[in-house]
């Protein structure tokens, strides 16, 4: 489905990160993993090298636009193309939950990681995207889409202005062959940092809300990066999907 192209995968090492690169490789696509973590990284690498997965590992701060110069450098300089950008980098940057709590430092940590990144990143990437076209793909989240106090309203902004960019450059990048969509998880089973953040919520609360009455798994967010970034797709752009087992339903 997707044989000879190119992916980049922001915050690749671990999570649903690694969990999209492998999917997109299991289908033929070609990977540039980077993370701020250069072993986990370089692990993450070799672990999608055993399963025949071409991986290129990128030590990367996606808040510095130095090094997002640097990824796609190496992306040019090992593949000499780009057809897939996945900006899944992000997160909460461990900041507290209340706004009572929350310092500049906090907000501007959660914004250059979240929103600052994403735009710097495809700003970046886009004289590659442009050779042939391709699909950006920004990972947001249920916090951007619903209001709810399971999340912090820091983490909440730069995941709704995510939403807000991506359908802005959807317009803008439409006549270049750049289709720009959105995934938006919900609660998914991603890795010990969510879980650690999970065992402070109440699960039977939680998930009495969300209309499967379960969390998801992360394949059940790579499946959906396959279909966005392949041509099953080919006339989908500005969409958001939301992954969230019904827990908000658009």
């Amino acid at each position: 489905m997707l044989k000879d192209k190119v992916a980049i995968v922001t915050g690749g090492a671990r999570g649903l990160g690694y969990s999209m690169a492998q999917h997109l490789g299991a289908q033929g696509a070609r990977v540039v993993i980077c993370d701020l973590d250069a072993a986990a990284v370089a692990e993450a690498a070799k672990r999608l090298e055993t399963a025949d997965i071409e991986a290129l590992p990128v030590e990367c701060n996606v808040a510095s636009t130095e090094d997002l110069d640097r990824l796609v450098q190496a992306c040019r300089e090992r593949f000499g193309r780009l057809d897939i950008l996945v900006n899944n980098a992000g997160g909460s940057a461990h900041t507290p939950l209340k706004m009572e709590d929350v310092t500049e430092e906090h907000f501007d940590r959660v914004m250059n990681w979240n929103v600052r990144g994403t735009f710097f990143c495809i700003q970046r990437a886009l004289p590659l995207l442009k050779v042939r076209g391709g699909s950006v793909i920004n990972i947001s989240s249920i916090a951007g889409r619903s209001g709810t106090e399971l999340v912090s309203p820091q983490y909440s902004a730069a995941k709704a202005g995510i939403v807000g960019m991506s359908r802005n450059l959807a317009k803008h990048l439409g006549p270049d062959g750049i289709r720009v969509n959105v995934i938006a998880p919900g609660f998914i089973k991603s890795g010990e940092r969510v879980e650690a953040v999970w065992r402070t919520r109440d699960e039977t609360a939680v998930l009495s809300q969300v209309a499967l009455r379960r969390r998801g798994e992360m394949p059940e967010i790579g499946q959906v990066a396959v279909f966005l970034a392949s041509d099953a797709s080919s006339y989908i752009t500005g969409a958001v999907l939301d992954v969230n087992g019904g827990f908000m339903m658009a």
